[in-house]
């Protein structure tokens, strides 16, 4: 029941930020103004198994305006492109909150 839930919960979040992410990057393109400066980072990946590390990556790329380059998991990170690289440390912390916790409850198991 507890994984139900999580799940549930895990993708609440994902469909929040795939329409809040569409809308903010159709945003960042017709806007007037100055374009969004792009970004490419280093995400570490929590206490994630291998599973969920790989969903973490294919979550984070159907979300619009950000793409996972690469995953590595013997370093437990993934490289990320940022359409909007303003602020990365919020849109990493983001992540995080919005779909890497929430992962962590459905893809338990750490560093395997």
């Amino acid at each position: 029941m507890r994984r139900a839930r999580a799940v549930v919960v895990l993708l609440a979040h994902f469909l929040w930020e795939v329409v809040w992410s569409g809308f903010a990057t159709a945003w960042a393109i017709v806007r007037p103004g100055a374009r969004p400066a792009p970004a490419v980072v280093e995400m570490p990946v929590g206490d994630l198994s291998r599973t969920g590390a790989a969903l973490l990556v294919c979550l984070v790329t159907l979300t619009p305006g950000t793409s996972a380059v690469d995953l590595d998991l013997d370093r437990r990170r993934v490289v990320l492109h940022l359409l909007d690289g303003s602020d990365p440390a919020g849109a990493m912390a983001a992540i995080r909150r919005r779909l890497e916790r929430p992962l962590e409850a459905v893809c338990p198991g750490g560093r395997r």
